[in-house]
């Protein structure tokens, strides 16, 4: 027979083990795209920001792709709640969980190597 005991201390830590995987996630979201021989005349432009799914159900997740370029870019991406996930780039997923529920902003900010930089925003309801 399985001690009770040791099921409850062995689930205990899955949070704790879990929250340390996303904030290494967060830690990694910005990501330089390979851009070495471009031209630093080149202007930065952001074309567009979209998501997969404008609304999602707690648990989902949905893709956010970013279209940007010019002379060395960077992403960075925040959530005003719930998670970005992946290595970043110019595509992440957003996930969110029952404590997200509502409308969430997501930030990307791409920045190129002559220090511009440009921000747009994007809304995804969690129910």
């Amino acid at each position: 027979m399985i001690n009770q005991r040791f099921l409850k201390r062995k689930y205990h830590l899955l949070p704790v083990l879990a929250g340390i995987i996303l904030i290494l996630l967060l830690f990694f979201t910005s990501c330089e795209k390979n851009n070495n021989n471009g031209d630093p005349s080149q202007p930065l432009i952001f074309s567009s920001l979209d998501a997969e799914k404008d609304t999602i159900l707690f648990g989902e997740t949905t893709r956010i792709t970013a279209v940007a370029s010019g002379y060395k870019i960077t992403f960075n991406w925040t959530a005003s709640a719930g998670d970005i996930l992946g290595p970043g780039g110019a595509e992440v997923i957003y996930a969110a969980g029952p404590c997200h529920a509502g409308r969430n902003k997501i930030t990307c900010t791409v920045k190129d190597g002559n220090d511009k930089s440009e921000a747009k925003e994007i809304y995804i309801v969690v129910e």
